[in-house]
Formats: structure tokens, sequence, C-alpha cells
């Protein structure tokens, strides 16, 4: 806050009143001084601003303690309440899951392979999702296949494989679909059949599935030109029974 006169740079000025028709708004932040050299009267800051910056500034430092504490205290409680939730959800699935419901065991055995809180469990994993496929969820089947395929939380089993794969395939399961046929093009725990690869590519990529198009494309030239009418009427009659229908309404 300087006090100089800003006509005659003199330091020598006093504290002037303040007239009636200058009290306004600029009068809280600036206060009237008269120059004792040349008599000029001016203003300069007054020490009222300090203190109204001041009390803005505790608010706000006030106002950041507040948010801060709320947000250390809030999350133990929203994270509590959480992992309630989450074991209560989890006691309800293995509930339904041990009353043989598909969707729940397939549910459980994602949650077994995919915990974050302890070690992965192949075993529990695998166990869930054979008691899925077993109860008829297609999607179980066809997971169940790929781990009998790949030997994965069970031993290696292409019969087995094949097994549950076909029945994920004929249950319209289009990634099923897709692999039976890229087991079929490659002899993979089945006979390689051109023309079975070649039909069950077609019906995969009528539901788009990636890639099954451009795979079926490669079984195409391995065919003769009566092997390819005869896959394509094979696919013909495949997809009016293993693709899904739309529901009513859509």
């Amino acid at each position: 806050m300087t006090r100089t006169c800003p006509s005659c740079k003199s330091r020598n000025a006093r504290r002037s009143s303040v007239r009636a028709y200058e009290i306004t708004l600029r009068h809280i932040f600036m206060s009237p001084y008269r120059c004792r050299e040349c008599r000029t009267r001016f203003w300069v800051l007054s020490r009222n601003i300090y203190f109204f910056v001041g009390t803005i500034a505790v608010a706000i430092a006030v106002g950041a303690l507040g948010w801060h504490a709320s947000a250390w205290l809030d999350p133990p409680r929203k994270e509590t309440a959480q992992a309630v939730s989450e074991a209560q959800r989890v006691a309800d699935l293995v509930k339904r899951a041990e009353s043989s419901d598909p969707v729940a065991e397939l549910e459980l055995s994602h949650l077994h392979g995919n915990r974050n809180d302890a070690p992965k469990s192949v075993t529990d994993e695998y166990k869930w999702l054979a008691r899925a496929a077993e109860h008829g969820n297609l999607q179980a089947q066809y997971e169940l296949g790929l781990a009998l395929r790949d030997g994965r939380g069970t031993i290696q089993d292409y019969a087995a494989a094949r097994m549950w794969i076909q029945r994920a395939a004929e249950g319209g399961i289009g990634d099923a679909q897709f692999e039976l046929g890229i087991m079929y093009r490659m002899g993979r725990g089945v006979l390689l059949d051109n023309l079975k690869a070649y039909a069950w590519l077609n019906v995969a990529a009528a539901q788009g599935v990636p890639g099954a198009a451009s795979a079926r494309d490669a079984v195409l030239t391995r065919l003769s030109a009566a092997e390819l009418l005869e896959a394509q009427a094979e696919a013909r009659r495949m997809s009016a029974l293993y693709i899904p229908k739309p529901a009513p309404g859509q």
C-alpha cells in the first residue's frame, strides 16, 4: 500500500475524511489521502482489502480441509458397504449354484477364474463350468469344450471337447460353430473333413462371427465343384436348424 502523491511524488500525505457522496463500494477497498505538499487528494488501497482477502483465504482453506476430511472418511464406509454387498452377492450365487441353477453355476465358474482377492482356482472354475454345461447352459458347453480341447483345469480330451463344442454349435452359439469348423479344417481331435469344415464355418459366418468368412473361403479352395455344392446345401440345412430365430417383435 503506497501513499505517494501521484502529482508531486511526495510521500508526505495524510488520511483524508470520506465525503458522504463517496460512500460507495469503492470505499470498502480504497481510502482517501491528501498530499501536504501540493494538496492533491488521491485514493490508495485500504487495509480492509487485506482483511477481506485473508478472510476469503481462511474460508477456502477450511472448506478444502473439510472436503478432504470427508473424502478420507467416506471411502472406508463405501468400501465396507461394497464388500458386504459383494459378499452377499457371492453367497446368493453359491446358493443358487448349489441348487443346480446353470446360469449361477457358469457365473460362479467365471468368478473363480477371474477373482482378484485370492489365487485363481482352475479346479473350482472347471467344476462349476462342467456342472453348468451338464445342466444345459449353451455358453458353458462351449467354454467346457474349449477347456477340454486346451487341457485347462482338466486333462486334454479331444473327443469330449468335440462333443461339447458341437452341442453348443447345434444350440446356436456362433463361436462354437466357428471352433467346430476349425477343428474339422485342421483335423484337430476329429478326422479332417473339408466339407463339414466349410458347412460349419459358413453357418458361423452367417451369424457374423469374426474370421469365419475368411476361414470358410480358405476351405473353399480345397473342395471340388461337386463337394462345394454338397457343402453349401448342408450349410443351408444347418442354418435352418442351428441359427437362432429372432424373438417375436424383434
